[in-house]
């Protein structure tokens, strides 16, 4: 080092005052806040700057998300492997980060200790890593697979390749390495290494569908922590067999493993264990009836990701677990927000989160909202992907695709999307059912809805009040009006289920059907016009154009020609391109007022 504005390290010089940084006489161009950070770590040479000390530091007075630190340290890392020091900035997992030259630095933290080797690591190990700190998930994993056939990685690189390749939906690539870490941590006494390897190998399997595969693998992880309860291992060991219970059907189990992972979280000021337990506690709480416990959950793990309190990879899949839980219920609003959030943040941090399901979730709210052609294209985008990277989703995104394709008129193709989700493994009820009811198959509606209501998964149980509102609609077309009745009385003895907008938009269209059905019009009539405001505060034209429709035939069948015809030109002149589906019910209602006026004539 030289005097107090110049450092030498290397072939390189580090001149603060004319802010420059030269190697073999050659300037390697830095941004001024990359440069700015590489000097503060240079003169705090000597220990780990927590992350903190450098925001506060380099961003005084201002707010700035822990991704855009991340960057700047990653173009710093670039610019000293020009200058043929990959490894001379290095990262100390929930500490900080640190400027080794000579060699004398400490590994890194017990948490993550492969992040600081020895300073001659290799350079694809080296661009593995700062891969990882700009979250490029598919760069970060060749260069982890050629830095591994070099010399096989240390355990925490391994563990890092395993969770970038998580987040890119690239898991089965390197499924292999982590068995194999799990056996040398094992071989090696370290039970709790093991243990997150194997936990790693577990996401991928359920990920991938193969649950056999899991729970085994899970049995093992659980005795890798027996008698050793307070661990962030065991928090995540909670939380993924939470998830695998709620999978299987046993919600009551899914809830006490949650509780555990967030108990834990708290006790050990884990945020991340703390959130991925606030999502699954959400989930069976809804799975269980209990709607609105539910969703104060997912409530409190989203606010806890934008407060930045956990890592990238953890707000993602919370954001994910929530918009996929509020679709679920109908509940679009939540969903729209959630999703706009969702978009932000990924944007914002860099963050891919998920490949596949966020192009998912926006193709769903896209369709409700009625902007229907760029809603199949996102979920045919989404399908694709998903086919590759998250088979276990991919039948969920042919049921948004063929939800979309019935909203725009295209009932053999929505058929042949529902048919493959129920192929992929995915129930396409509620969908299939309202393609039953619109081509005018309501028998074969009712049975499938009252199949679904009997023996739908965890995710049809937190759908039960969409399914109900259907059943009646379904079970009154099909003329059987008791059995619409008793739908209703059920949906009567649990506010719950009707927690939403939609749900209510939708409970108002059943209690019509019944209505209509029993010879009150003027009742039909009130409850079609409330469910219109519902479907309006949802901002679902989708919703309104078919509700409309129904109420001008109810009008029309009362009557009142004249205020069939203010429903239908609500229709055809806000909403021509909602309801497109409906084409032949706004011919036969123009039809039909047409003849009526030459009568009265």
């Amino acid at each position: 080092m030289g005097n107090s504005t110049t450092y030498r390290f290397g072939s390189c010089l580090l001149d603060e005052a004319q802010r420059a940084l030269t190697a073999n006489g050659r300037e390697i161009k830095l941004q001024p806040r990359v440069f700015d950070v590489l000097c503060y770590l240079v003169r705090h040479r000597d220990r780990v700057v927590p992350k903190d000390e450098l925001l506060d530091a380099l961003w005084p007075g201002t707010v700035v998300v822990d991704n855009a630190l991340q960057r700047v340290v990653s173009l710093a890392r670039a610019a000293l492997a020009e200058a043929g020091l990959p490894d001379a900035v290095r990262t100390y997992p929930r500490h900080g980060y640190r400027f080794c030259f000579d060699g004398t630095c400490p590994p890194g933290s017990a948490e993550a200790p492969s992040t600081a080797e020895s300073p001659d690591a290799s350079i694809p190990l080296a661009a593995a890593r700062a891969a990882v700190d700009r979250m490029d998930w598919a760069a970060a994993c060749e260069a982890y697979a050629a830095a591994d056939a070099e010399s096989p990685l240390a355990a925490g690189d391994v563990e890092q390749w395993g969770r970038a390749a998580i987040c890119g939906g690239l898991g089965t690539g390197v499924v292999d390495v982590l068995e194999r870490t799990a056996a040398e941590r094992d071989g090696a006494g370290d039970v709790l290494g093991a243990a997150r390897a194997t936990l790693l190998v577990v996401q991928i399997r359920m990920d991938n569908r193969e649950g056999v595969m899991a729970r085994g693998l899970l049995q093992r992880a659980a005795r890798y922590l027996e008698g050793r309860e307070a661990t962030q291992e065991r928090g995540h060991y909670a939380w993924m067999a939470s998830r695998l219970a709620l999978s299987s059907g046993d919600p009551a189990a899914a809830l006490a493993l949650a509780d555990e992972a967030c108990t834990l979280g708290r006790m050990l000021r884990d945020p991340d264990v703390e959130c991925l337990g606030l999502v699954y506690r959400g989930h069976a709480l809804m799975a269980t009836g209990r709607i609105d416990e539910g969703t104060a959950q997912h409530e409190e793990a989203v606010a806890l990701t934008r407060l930045g309190a956990v890592r990238p990879w953890v707000a993602g899949w919370t954001m994910c677990s929530a918009i996929y839980a509020a679709r679920f219920r109908c509940d679009w609003l939540r969903a729209a927000q959630f999703a706009d959030a969702f978009e932000d943040w990924s944007r914002s941090s860099r963050m891919p989160a998920f490949p596949g399901t966020c192009q998912l979730h926006r193709a769903a709210v896209l369709g409700v909202q009625g902007e229907l052609d760029r809603a199949v294209a996102e979920g045919r985008a989404a399908a694709d992907l998903l086919s590759r990277v998250a088979p276990w989703a991919e039948g969920d995104a042919h049921c948004v695709i063929g939800d979309v394709q019935l909203s725009m008129g295209d009932f053999a193709a929505a058929e042949a999307s529902y048919r493959q989700a129920h192929a992929l493994g995915w129930d396409p009820q509620p969908g299939l059912a309202r393609l039953h009811l619109l081509t005018g198959r309501p028998a074969l509606a009712q049975r499938g809805l009252e199949r679904a209501l009997e023996e739908g998964d965890w995710s049809q149980r937190e759908r039960r009040g969409l399914l109900l509102c259907l059943l009646a609609r379904a079970a009154v077309s099909a003329g059987d009006v008791e059995r619409g009745r008793e739908a209703l009385r059920v949906l009567a003895t649990d506010p719950q289920m009707l927690a939403t907008e939609a749900l209510r938009a939708m409970h108002c269209h059943a209690q019509a059907e019944v209505a209509i059905a029993d010879g009150d019009l003027a009742l039909a009539a009130r409850k079609l016009r409330e469910a219109v405001r519902h479907w309006r505060e949802v901002g679902s034209p989708v919703g309104e154009a078919e509700t409309r429709l129904r109420l001008a035939e109810c009008l029309l069948q009362d009557g009142d020609a004249s205020g069939c015809e203010l429903e239908l030109h609500a229709v055809e002149s806000n909403l021509a391109g909602a309801a497109v589906a409906h084409r032949a019910r706004v011919d036969d209602l123009r039809g039909s007022l047409a003849g009526r006026q030459a009568a009265s004539r």
